[in-house]
């Protein structure tokens, strides 16, 4: 496959400064339960950061939806021969993330991020998502995911509950804090960046917890 031909499939990107690695983007105001939970307060989606750049930044929101239209028009095999086609190509320090904006779309969308996983063995993958009915099905079907792909479940609500989930994330207030046993984001202190921790990525942690921007 050449570069022109695996772009006909989507665009993974490079460009996020916050994180290490490459990530991949669609459009945040066609999530599936993210759209329904961006119009109830007290939950993560109704201050979305990835619909306000996208309102901010016409190019942005074009390639983000361009991504999500050229999935639509594709075979999940060929969705995921590009995708790892550019993962090994412009990944160089092994760390991706699924979906810096936008989430799962379909059962068949996580089946090919999963075989994305599995032909990129030396890559992490991170996939949050608000998807639980999706992983839920998965995991029915499939057993347990890739060792290199973990999928975090968010919590819907600020400050609630811990998801049902080998893996999970939540946000949460500073009136609250962060709950017992969470590995809690420093990213904040860092400017907004990653720096060297890698724990969204580690199967080792199951609970991530974000401060509220």
């Amino acid at each position: 496959m050449k570069v022109k031909e695996a772009l006909e499939y989507g665009r993974v990107s490079t460009g996020n400064s916050k994180m290490p690695g490459t990530t991949f983007a669609i459009d945040a105001f066609a999530c599936v339960t993210g759209s329904k939970l961006a119009k109830i307060e007290g939950t993560p989606c109704a201050s979305c950061y990835a619909r306000k750049l996208q309102k901010l930044r016409p190019s942005v929101d074009a390639g983000w939806k361009a991504n999500l239209a050229k999935w639509h028009a594709s075979t999940p095999d060929a969705w995921s021969q590009s995708m790892a086609f550019q993962i090994k190509r412009y990944n160089v320090d092994g760390f991706h993330r699924w979906f810096d904006s936008g989430d799962l779309q379909s059962l068949a969308m996580l089946d090919a991020i999963v075989n994305v996983a599995r032909m990129t063995p030396n890559v992490r993958h991170w996939l949050p998502t608000q998807e639980r009915g999706i992983v839920a099905a998965w995991i029915t079907h499939n057993g347990a995911f890739p060792d290199n792909l973990v999928v975090r479940v968010s919590a819907s609500k600020i400050d609630g509950q811990r998801p049902n989930a080998p893996h999970a994330s939540m946000v949460y207030t500073k009136a609250h804090g962060a709950p017992a046993g969470a590995t809690a984001c420093e990213a904040r202190s860092r400017g907004n960046q990653c720096g060297p921790c890698r724990a969204c990525w580690s199967p080792d942690v199951a609970l991530i917890a974000y401060p509220k921007h």
